[in-house]
């Protein structure tokens, strides 16, 4: 399921494929190729996706979200066709449609990376922002003083693509 679907189930969801960059920018290490100019390209797919309210979890895909509602997801990461990790987020329903995410993209043997973002949820579109950007915060292991910028755009066939663009030390 792409982040586009995820938002269209939730805010929140749109967060999930942001993960997508996390795994990216950890894809980026010595075993992944950047492209030009210290930029990285990966894709997500939402391969599970939970819903909480206050009163527990919601079945199936809720229709509104409300202030403090969170979503809990996992997306296999891929480059150039090839699996390269997964992430797991959390995302939190703020105030006046402002979605919150916090995303740790784990990667073998090469370490994990951590990826936030916040987005508005569009007033007139059940489907969620067809785009967003987010900030590369810190990592593991060969990332552990990753930081840069992400930008995320749902692709047809309903993958997320994952433009990141990594910092001087991290090129």
């Amino acid at each position: 399921m792409s982040i586009r679907r995820r938002a269209t189930i939730a805010a929140a969801a749109a967060a999930i494929g942001a993960s997508a960059v996390l795994a990216g920018l950890a894809a980026s290490g010595q075993h992944a190729s950047a492209d030009p100019q210290g930029q990285l390209t990966l894709d997500s797919q939402l391969t599970a996706i939970q819903f909480f309210s206050s009163s527990g979890p919601i079945s199936g895909f809720p229709t509104t979200l409300i202030p403090g509602d969170r979503i809990i997801g996992q997306d296999q990461i891929t480059q150039n066709g090839q699996p390269a990790g997964h992430d797991n987020e959390v995302c939190t329903v703020s105030f006046n449609r402002d979605v919150l995410c916090q995303d740790i993209v784990i990667l073998t043997g090469q370490g994990d990376l951590q990826a936030t973002w916040t987005l508005q949820w569009p007033a007139n579109t059940p489907e969620g922002p067809p785009t967003f950007d987010g900030v590369i915060d810190g990592g593991t292991g060969s990332f552990n003083s990753a930081h840069g910028t992400f930008h995320a755009a749902n692709v047809p066939g309903g993958d997320t693509q994952i433009t990141i663009a990594l910092g001087e030390d991290q090129q």
